[in-house]
């Protein structure tokens, strides 16, 4: 995740990635580790991976929805 990202510092569930993409997002690879089977409460941070698995205009919605475009 891009430092401008307007998700950078928010929780999973404000992304709303799940309802507007139909994606799920399964893990994500950090600095410290990977946070398997993230909760909409666990906060994204710069530097964040996400591991996510849908269709591919899905997937390409969520990375737009991240990068904030």
């Amino acid at each position: 995740m891009r430092a401008d990202s307007p998700y950078a510092g928010r929780p999973l569930g404000a992304t709303r990635a799940r309802t507007l993409t139909r994606c799920s997002i399964v893990a994500v690879v950090r600095a410290g580790g990977v946070v398997p089977a993230p909760g909409p409460d666990d906060v994204l941070s710069v530097g964040d991976s996400l591991v996510a698995i849908g269709t591919v205009r899905g997937l390409e919605m969520l990375a737009r929805i991240i990068e904030g475009s």
